[in-house]
């Protein structure tokens, strides 16, 4: 199997979900490191347009969206399961939970804290995804995020005084998506401070960092471009099921439902319950399978 690359930055919240990931099951991955901002030269030929951080990269199959890569990664290294068939429905529940609503809390506040360490254009770079994200708004809407927030760590403090993990004596996707939103309030000072005023949230927080960075290992975006351009799409088996709206080879429009409104064009090539496949070809890596869950994006035929 080929190697697992991860294309990130350090900041990004939704790439440590993904990391923490990678260092509880022990899987061996290769770091892409990319800018925080657009333009990401280097990411558009595999993605074709989705810019979102992070991508995962497995040969020529690229996956978009942390939900998809989650169960991409379980499927393909089952040991340490982190969606167990008794829980595996608990823990998606709240990993849509904290994927959205924890993180869109978390950020206001964190972003305030943060404010006079961003470039100008990072505002500009954001707005481009998300029209309402200003300097202004980010600024007017923090009180209320956070006051949000704290009633979320307090939901998480009290579950987490009973058990070690979200769903009990077993790390999940639910820690993991917990995490990255808290992860993040690292970064805006003294705002950390809520957590660590809450005992069973501060001691799970220490619990999940302890994991480390795992097995990770630095890659150049061009190496990581090379290794697309010599491979072929291999996670492309299936076909379309009866009552998807697609046929195999119709070409689509594929675009997120909230913001970073980015869009793929590809020939569909496989399509079940949770996941859309489409094929396209760039000169620079030639052909490339974009896997994309369906769950959180608008598919619609060209």
């Amino acid at each position: 199997m080929a190697e697992v690359v991860l294309h990130h930055y350090p900041l990004s919240p939704f790439s440590e979900k993904i990391r923490r990931l990678l260092a509880y099951k022990d899987i061996p991955w290769r770091a892409v490191e990319l800018p925080i901002m657009a333009p990401k030269p280097d990411l558009t030929p595999l993605t074709g347009g989705y810019r979102r951080i992070p991508v995962l990269q497995i040969g020529a199959d690229i996956y978009c969206d942390t939900a998809l890569m989650v169960r991409v990664l379980e499927r393909l290294y089952p040991a340490r399961p982190v969606l167990p068939p008794a829980l595996a429905g608990a823990a998606s529940v709240i990993e849509d939970w904290a994927d959205h609503r924890l993180f869109m809390q978390t950020v206001p506040p964190t972003i305030v804290r943060l404010i006079d360490q961003l470039p100008p254009e990072f505002f500009a770079d954001r707005a481009a995804m998300t029209p309402a994200f200003t300097r202004e708004s980010l600024i007017a809407s923090a009180p209320h995020a956070l006051a949000q927030t704290l009633i979320s760590l307090d939901r998480l403090d009290r579950q987490l005084q009973h058990s070690p993990f979200v769903l009990g004596d077993t790390f999940t996707v639910a820690d993991a998506a917990c995490f990255h939103p808290v992860w993040f309030m690292q970064h805006g000072g003294d705002l950390f401070s809520v957590v660590r005023e809450r005992p069973g949230l501060s001691a799970w927080f220490d619990r999940v960092t302890a994991f480390g960075e795992g097995k990770v290992s630095a890659l150049s975006a061009a190496d990581a471009l090379a290794m697309a351009r010599e491979a072929a799409p291999a996670d492309i088996a299936g076909g379309c099921a009866a009552d998807c709206g697609f046929s195999a080879g119709t070409t689509v429009s594929i675009v997120p439902d909230d913001y970073g409104l980015e869009e793929t064009v590809g020939q569909v090539v496989r399509v079940d319950a949770d996941e859309l496949v489409v094929l396209r070809t760039d000169p620079v890596v030639g052909e490339v399978a974009v896997h994309y869950p369906r769950a959180g994006y608008r598919f619609k035929a060209v």
